[in-house]
């Protein structure tokens, strides 16, 4: 009885095993290229942008990616499946029952998060393929920030599919999958003007002999700088302190010490107000039109220190009448001279 069980046990395990290895052999196969080279269409949908960061030149963004190719190795008869689509959702579904090839994203600009939040694989009756990703990632890229803060970035998020070259996976736009929700995308002192995607070869450059070349998907956000936060915070209040230390020179010439008060109160004032700012300036070694301005303002209210010096001068040598006409100059050459100035810088930065 006991050798007759056990033959009993032997004979189920060995019928067992024969479906399970021709269904493993089978789903091999699956997981190989459909076709070389593979055709992947790409779109982009651009759900919202959570953060702009200058100091470090990153982005954060929350969106869709979509990405459709044939597979005619996973096309099925409608009539014996009982629906014209197969629908996968979620993680766990389309890791432990979708089996099939698909292509793995990485974001080759990533800046240290990269997160898929959902799936959704969508197989037609012909063997067309669409999977639907949601993701956060923040992205690194290097921004033109010299006409700060009347700047225009186009951020962009650059998609390789992990391990295949450009002769085996071909990647190519998807337009009609590609796009934004205008509700959604709202961050602070920036516009969202429009959403470009395009495709070029990726060459990245190795030590070795090897020179691969990938197909690489770009989505391009274009985003204009909404200066009037930085106007209202420290161009008028700037502007308006460097206007009040002209005040000196409708002062008495005589009194020295008030005006010399006036002039390095004010420049002490430009001091802690850069401080208070630099946080919210891009940390960047080129020279931008913010610094122009900046450099401006003390430009502007040690020169009313070094006027007030020469009025001094020329009162004690009694050179009185000279000193009045320098005053009276000054009246109306230093507020002129400071708008001028920062004009040229502007004409300069936008038009060079």
């Amino acid at each position: 009885m006991r050798t007759q069980r056990s033959l009993s046990l032997l004979a189920l395990l060995v019928l067992g095993c024969l479906p399970f290895g021709y269904g493993a052999h089978a789903d091999a196969a699956l997981l190989t290229l459909p076709s070389v080279p593979t055709v992947v269409k790409v779109g982009f949908y651009l759900s919202d942008i959570n953060d702009v960061d200058e100091q470090n030149e990153t982005f954060e963004f929350e969106g869709q990616l979509i990405s459709t190719w044939n597979d005619p190795r996973l096309a099925f008869d409608p009539d014996i499946v009982g629906t014209s689509e197969k629908n996968y959702v979620g993680h766990y579904q389309f890791e432990e029952v979708f089996t099939g090839w698909w292509p793995q994203f990485v974001l080759s600009n990533e800046s240290g998060h990269f997160e898929i939040h959902g799936v959704m694989v969508r197989i037609r009756a012909d063997g067309q393929v669409q999977m639907i990703q949601e993701l956060t990632a923040v992205a690194e890229m290097p921004m033109a920030l010299r006409r700060f803060p009347f700047d225009a970035q186009s951020f962009t998020a650059n998609f390789l599919v992990l391990g295949y070259q450009k002769s085996e996976v071909l990647l190519e736009p998807d337009f009609d999958h590609t796009g934004r929700d205008d509700d959604g995308v709202q961050i602070a002192q920036w516009n969202l003007t429009g959403i470009k995607i395009e495709v070029d070869t990726f060459r990245p450059h190795l030590e070795g002999d090897l020179e691969p070349e990938y197909s690489r998907f770009v989505a391009q956000l274009e985003m204009n700088r909404l200066p009037h936060f930085m106007l209202r915070i420290v161009v008028f209040p700037l502007s308006l302190l460097c206007l009040l230390c002209a005040s000196v020179f409708w002062m008495d010439h005589e009194s020295l010490g008030d005006r010399m008060s006036i002039s390095f109160t004010g420049l002490l004032t430009v001091v802690a107000y850069q401080f208070l700012i630099g946080g919210r300036l891009p940390t960047i070694a080129y020279f931008t039109l913010m610094d122009g301005f900046l450099y401006s303002t003390y430009a502007f209210v040690a020169g009313t220190i070094l006027i007030n010096l020469r009025v001094d001068h020329l009162n004690r040598t009694g050179r009185h009448s000279v000193g009045d006409r320098l005053d009276e100059r000054c009246r109306w050459f230093f507020p002129l001279g400071f708008l001028g100035v920062n004009a040229l810088l502007a004409f300069a930065f936008f038009v060079f």
